[in-house]
């Protein structure tokens, strides 16, 4: 929990000042990449929060790894290291593109298919379901592949579910037959 408080105090402060500097959706951009690369090596997660290597050391190997970062975000990552809380670098740059979707009204739409869609027919299923999950937001979209599905879709924002999927559809009949009241006559 210290961990998470830690990691939202140090996103709020870089939010503040990517909006002051007018840069956030360059930060967030560079954030964004931040957690993927963090989440997708195993040996940089394992280099961060290594109690082996000194600061110096790992400011020097981060320089060297995030070079095609801004400034503004290379600093920001040198100064987590000189603190001591490059193992919260992956929280802290989650919590940071969560403040910067919240005040620029962007919300993740998830949308489970059973087959890749096109971007057309992501936009098509978005814009219809936009009256139901709220018309005055941007979306980022997120396409899943669930292949139990056999087809339809699945869209998630937020709290907020539509289920089109075959796979509902055929288990709503079955518990509709399983119900069933109808007694034959003989």
């Amino acid at each position: 929990m210290a961990g998470f408080r830690a990691a939202k105090r140090y996103a709020k402060g870089l939010m503040q000042f990517a909006n002051e500097s007018g840069k956030a959706a360059e930060i967030n951009q560079e954030m964004v990449d931040l957690k993927n690369s963090i989440q997708s090596s195993r040996e940089l997660a394992q280099f961060l929060s290594s109690p082996v290597l000194d600061s110096r050391r790992k400011n020097e190997i981060a320089k060297e790894l995030f070079k095609g970062f801004s400034p503004a975000s290379q600093n920001f990552i040198k100064l987590v290291i000189d603190q001591r809380r490059e193992g919260l670098l992956k929280q802290i740059a989650s919590q940071f593109n969560e403040l910067y979707d919240q005040s620029n009204n962007i919300r993740t739409a998830e949308v489970i298919t059973a087959t890749e869609l096109n971007e057309g027919l992501i936009q098509e299923i978005l814009e219809k379901a936009k009256s139901t999950m709220g018309a005055n937001y941007s979306y980022k979209i997120e396409n899943k592949i669930n292949p139990d599905l056999i087809g339809g879709f699945i869209l998630r924002v937020g709290d907020k579910q539509i289920d089109s999927s075959v796979r509902s559809r055929l288990n709503k009949l079955k518990k509709e037959f399983d119900i069933n009241d109808y007694v034959a006559k003989i």
